[in-house]
């Protein structure tokens, strides 16, 4: 019996890490710590991917920033 709930604890444990790790969500502006944000993503068609970044909708900061920032 103990066997048993140890191992499905440990399948909970692995799929809960599994799932939080499926999608990054980006929560707050790191410059200013707002938490109202504007996902901004444009389809490449020649690499054949989106390019997703984030703007600051706080009106003293208003920076765009995020991984295909260019």
């Amino acid at each position: 019996m103990k066997k048993a709930i140890v191992f499905l604890l440990v399948i909970m444990i692995i799929g809960l890490s599994l799932a939080s790790c499926e999608k990054e969500v980006v929560t707050y502006c790191p410059f200013c710590s707002s938490t109202g944000l504007k996902e901004i993503s444009i389809f490449n068609q020649t690499t054949g991917h989106a390019e997703i970044w984030y703007k600051c909708t706080n009106e003293k900061c208003g920076k765009t920033f995020g991984a295909a920032k260019y």
